[in-house]
């Protein structure tokens, strides 16, 4: 993602959109719930715990858009976490919560094998 400063204002590649609604942070088939804070074409924010150490790849499920992102962490702090997109994809599945997410993300796979996390 292409960041450029000008006169103070951020650029960034895609524009962000508030979002401010719950979703699903799935690692290694573990699902935590998370607050999305903002979203773009190219990533989102979340409020999510810290990562003492931060996994390669995460899924990223949005049930109000009934999407999976498959992400890379890029950035963490203050309790909330920058997530670039690597491949996204729908889902018409029911989720079921928390314990759905993980689910879901196998269902909807298999993901690229060169970025799981195994």
């Amino acid at each position: 993602m292409t960041q450029i400063e000008v006169q103070g204002m951020e650029k960034r590649a895609y524009r962000r959109y508030p979002a401010s609604r719950k979703a699903y942070l799935v690692v290694g088939g573990e699902p935590l719930r998370c607050r999305l804070i903002d979203i773009a074409k190219g990533g989102a924010r979340i409020a999510a715990p810290e990562f003492a150490v931060p996994p390669e790849i995460l899924h990223l499920v949005d049930p109000a858009r009934r999407m999976i992102h498959l992400t890379r962490m890029v950035w963490q702090g203050d309790g909330q976490m920058g997530l670039q997109f690597i491949e996204s994809r729908a889902f018409t599945e029911p989720l079921g919560g928390a314990e759905g997410a993980g689910r879901v993300v196998e269902m909807v796979g298999p993901w690229p094998k060169e970025t799981r996390g195994n």
